[in-house]
């Protein structure tokens, strides 16, 4: 994966796809989704130069919304590894 953000200390930029912005429906209205959970999954884009958790670029993790730096939706959120909730890894 090519990450274009890279956090330090103990940061870690995270995407999250398809979480509010503007949703379409069949009858072709516009509105904006509200997020209705402060806890979203997310995957793990860059990892901090101090990450003391078991974390890895790939991961995907569950993180408080209202502790991340950023909130740019679609594209990257920084989070505290403090704020990260559980990980979320392929078998290897």
């Amino acid at each position: 994966m090519k990450n274009t953000l890279q956090p330090i200390g103990k940061w870690i930029s995270v995407q999250t796809k398809g979480l509010g912005g503007q949703k379409v429906i069949e009858q072709g209205i516009i509105y904006t989704e509200k997020i209705r959970n402060k806890h979203i999954w997310s995957t793990v884009m860059g990892l901090g130069d101090k990450i003391t958790e078991d974390i890895k670029i790939g991961d995907r993790v569950l993180w408080d919304l209202t502790q991340g730096k950023g909130r740019g939706y679609g594209s990257y959120d920084v989070v505290h590894q403090d704020s990260v909730l559980a990980v979320e890894r392929d078998a290897e």
